[in-house]
């Protein structure tokens, strides 16, 4: 069985069903000493599967039909105690009292072998054996996230609160009801019946997040954690028996888990055994610093488990009737966060035959009117009551939302109307050796979920005297995500083997060229059009086609202004093959990865990746004088093979490797180039010694490896804890042909002597957004450039 859990929440991510329990019953499980209300304790209905969770302040809700029920109530460490009802065409309120049991050691002596351990190998071995048993099953499920921070969130001032989360406001909520499946080996599915979310939330869904801690590992997306029933736990795991307590006249173990390596993804805690079923009754968990996802300092699990029979063979599983999530973290220190995470199994059917072909392509499948019910609705289904903070927030939040959609927001970063229309300030002023000082006003549509997307530009350049302008277009087409096409016209000053520079990237090139006089990129200037389609055979699988039609004519540097280096001048801008050049391209990518996907109910649908294999790029442009009226004619081909593998904290290998080769009389501008980290916000296929377009070629090959080390140095330390170290070895080599050489029209490049090689280390993740690289020459040392580089530059995510 494959359990999964999502910690960010998908957020960007018909049938009628008879219900039979038409009344509400609901009421508190109270401890009868305290008086207080004993959290997530669990509520039964005799006879039957159905059941329920109460809440952390021991409130419970159940919908029951008309007539006589008894209502068991349970928690580890009481007496459960029976609750008879009459139901009678009306709701009713009850309160059950649990009374503490009397058995409770909480100090053992051992001397040789804990008997933990000897506790923990049964319950593995109870494990294994009703998990060959348990071919499928389906259950009922409820789920409520709540979301906080101290970012963009409402705080409702008028209710009560305690702790230390008491700064931090609802941001949103999330809460849907489902029916699950599962099938051997591995096969999953969850109907969405209905769905609800505050106003903020453009597409989400309250998934239940079915971790099971029978199951050996839980996937948390990056990497998975080994759990401590797993069968080659002992390895990984430390146990310890801190007491005895009861449930009834049961015997319960509890056990102390300890994890033996904070190099690995593993979990401490508590663990609840039944003695002589050596089932496990309850978990209560933490993650230790490996298992944490980034922006994540800590995740708690808490679940439990009751009996659920096979109606036709009788035999007994122990299954999951909830879990409980709490995930809390921050953003460079700054922005705080944590999630609340609630799911509530309330029937399980055990060993039932699916449905024939409801397991499909879809993990997920929205029914196409879930989202549609009402407050009223809610209100009488919900398993788990909304507090009152929680309803202020919906309406506070409904109420800024739509008041967000029809004003203007000022940012930093953007300056958007609603959600649809924005401007980048960022980019308004930029400076560079052949505009010098340049104004430029973008104006963005994007229509969220699948809709086009234009994007468009004004700009003119106080050195070079020119105007600039253009305008794209893009969208998906079919099924929300198979087609997508995109379109660009355009009259611009265009940056060599490069596509759109991004705005940070371009503020800090201003920066560093008016005060430091130095210019990362190349340019030339390029008008015309191009066009392009792709599309997704499958999610493993899609292929692309594209047209080019651009006059490129030279740039020359225009300004030598600067701030603080006066005297010294800017480099040369290169010199391009001037012409109109017309290109066909065609491009696949092949990604052998399993994928799930979601059907979202309304006919737009969204995939993603459930493993880490890696993914194949590859392509081929053509241009020609005679079919395409080109000024060249060439071909290239490019390939590109890519991806990543976590073993543990401290190997965790992202990897690259790839080349270009091309024949024919290539323009200078259009040969192969490897791209370099400095002044470059993107971190994949970069070389942190060489400057962009130092190196291009007709025949370039180049091997990337990189180690993320975790921060297992300094875990401890409170500033440094966020900071992570990489290590990293890059070897490539670039050739050209004597002809391509004397046709191109620049010449001042440079071609590796032999093997050009580097290492080096980074401190990333600094303030979560900053990079720092040392990288050392390993090879071409000979030359009068510097063999240590210092780079800094922005953590893409």
């Amino acid at each position: 069985m494959k359990a999964y859990i999502i910690i960010a929440v998908l957020i960007f991510l018909t049938g009628s069903y008879a219900h039979s329990q038409n009344f509400e019953v609901s009421g508190r499980i109270i401890d009868s000493k305290t008086n207080k209300g004993l959290e997530f304790a669990t509520v039964r209905v005799a006879g039957t599967d159905a059941g329920t969770t109460a809440d952390a302040e021991g409130n419970y809700i159940i919908r029951l039909s008309r007539g006589a029920h008894e209502l068991i109530a349970s928690y580890i460490g009481y007496n459960t105690d029976t609750a008879r009802i009459f139901i009678d065409a009306q709701n009713t309120e009850r309160d059950i009292y649990l009374m503490p049991a009397e058995l409770t050691t909480q100090t053992i002596d051992v001397y040789g072998e804990d008997p933990a351990y000897e506790i923990m190998r049964r319950v593995i071995e109870t494990k294994r054996k009703f998990r060959d048993k348990l071919n499928e099953y389906e259950y009922d499920a409820y789920s409520k996230f709540v979301i906080r921070s101290d970012q963009r969130s409402v705080k409702v001032d008028t209710v009560k609160k305690s702790g230390k989360d008491d700064d931090l406001g609802i941001f949103g909520i999330l809460e849907s009801e489902s029916v699950g499946y599962f099938r051997k080996p591995g096969l999953e599915k969850q109907i969405i019946k209905s769905k609800r979310e505050t106003e903020n939330i453009i597409r989400g869904i309250a998934l239940p997040f079915f971790v099971n801690f029978y199951d050996d590992e839980i996937d948390v997306g990056e990497f998975k954690i080994l759990t401590p029933v797993a069968d080659n736990a002992f390895g990984s795991y430390d146990y310890r028996l801190i007491g005895v307590t009861s449930m009834d006249s049961m015997r319960v173990f509890k056990i102390e888990v300890i994890s033996k390596s904070e190099l690995s993804p593993l979990l401490n805690g508590v663990i609840y055994v039944a003695d002589s079923l050596f089932s496990v009754l309850k978990v209560d968990l933490n993650s230790n610093g490996a298992a944490n996802p980034r922006l994540v300092e800590n995740i708690r699990f808490q679940q439990k488990f009751l009996p659920f029979d096979d109606r036709k063979t009788g035999y007994r599983y122990w299954m999951p009737t909830d879990i409980q999530i709490f995930a809390g973290g921050s953003f460079a220190g700054i922005a705080k966060f944590n999630a609340e995470v609630l799911s509530v199994i309330s029937e399980y059917r055990i060993n039932k035959k699916a449905p024939a072909g409801v397991f499909d392509e879809y993990v997920i499948k929205v029914l196409p009117q879930a989202g549609d019910k009402d407050t009223a609705y809610w209100n009488s289904n919900r398993k788990l009551r909304e507090t009152p903070e929680e309803i202020k927030a919906f309406e506070e939040i409904g109420k800024k939302t739509k008041k967000e959609a029809k004003s203007l927001s000022i940012g930093l970063g953007s300056i958007s109307y609603g959600n649809r229309v924005s401007t980048n300030p960022l980019s308004y002023y930029r400076y560079n050796r052949i505009e010098g000082s340049a104004l430029r006003f973008n104006l963005d549509y994007n229509k969220p979920l699948g809709g086009p997307r234009i994007n468009s530009f004004f700009s003119y350049g106080f050195s070079d005297k020119k105007t600039k302008y253009g305008v794209s277009y893009s969208q998906r087409l079919i099924d929300g995500w198979k087609l997508q096409l995109s379109g660009e016209a355009y009259n611009t000053l265009s940056p060599i083997s490069y596509g759109e520079i991004p705005s940070a990237d371009i503020f800090i090139n201003t920066f560093t060229g008016l005060f430091d006089k130095t210019d990362a990129y190349d340019y030339y200037y390029a008008s015309g059009f191009n066009v392009s389609a792709n599309y997704w055979l499958m999610p493993q699988a899609n292929v692309g086609i594209s047209y080019m039609n651009e006059e490129q004519k030279t740039a020359y540097t225009s300004t030598n202004f600067s701030v603080r280096k006066k005297e010294d001048e800017f480099s040369l801008n290169p010199a391009v093959n001037e012409g109109v050049q017309r290109t066909i391209g065609v491009n696949m990518r092949l990604n052998v990865n399993e994928y799930g996907g979601i059907d979202w109910g309304d006919g737009s649908e969204s995939i993603f990746r459930e493993n880490t294999f890696p993914v194949l790029d590859a392509g081929f442009i053509y241009s020609g004088k005679e079919f395409f009226k080109s000024a060249f004619e060439y071909r290239k081909f490019y390939a590109r093979l890519s991806g990543r593998k976590y073993f543990n904290r401290i190997f965790n290998v992202r990897y690259e490797l790839g080349g270009i080769y091309a024949n024919g009389e290539v323009p200078y501008q259009s040969l192969g180039f490897l791209n370099s980290r400095q002044g470059h916000i993107d971190m994949g296929r970069n070389f942190g010694s060489t400057h962009i377009n130092e190196f291009p070629g007709d025949r370039i090959w180049y091997v990337t490896l990189r180690n993320n080390f975790s921060n297992v140095l300094w875990s401890k330390v409170p500033f440094f804890k966020s900071i992570r170290l990489a290590g990293y070895v890059n070897v490539m080599r670039n050739e050209i042909t004597g002809k391509n050489m004397d046709f191109s029209a620049y010449k001042g490049f440079r071609i590796s002597d032999g093997i050009y090689a580097e290492t080096g280390f980074a401190l990333t993740n600094i303030l979560e957004l900053f990079e720092l690289g040392f990288t050392w020459k390993l090879t071409n040392t000979s030359d009068s450039s510097r063999d240590f580089y210092l780079t800094l530059t922005a953590v893409s995510f």
